[in-house]
């Protein structure tokens, strides 16, 4: 279960906001440098309410619209990953990325 913005913005409720998604970005990046079959990074996505804006062959975005959160994954020909980002954003609608520190 995560805890999300509501009607009350910033203070304690941000600082949570803000320690959820970092942990569940760690986590997702634990899960993909450990993972090298993406059918089971794909999996991992799902458990945590991630949901797939676009899953080519080539090119995989996943995002957790709770805690804004996404995950960029681009696929090499012969199977693994050739890169991968996972970034916070402030919003959909500009998609401004917010790179973790």
């Amino acid at each position: 279960m995560f805890y999300t913005r509501g009607a009350i913005e910033g203070g304690m409720l941000g600082e949570i906001e803000n320690l959820q998604r970092r942990a569940v970005m760690v986590e997702i990046e634990e899960i993909i440098q450990s993972t090298p079959d993406y059918t089971d990074v794909r999996e991992a996505l799902r458990s945590l309410n991630f949901i797939p804006e676009q899953d080519d062959a080539d090119v995989a975005i996943w995002v957790q619209p709770d805690l804004g959160i996404f995950v960029l994954l681009q696929m090499n020909l012969g199977g693994g990953y050739a890169g991968y980002r996972v970034a916070a954003y402030d919003g959909l609608e500009g998609r401004e990325v917010r790179l973790p520190e």
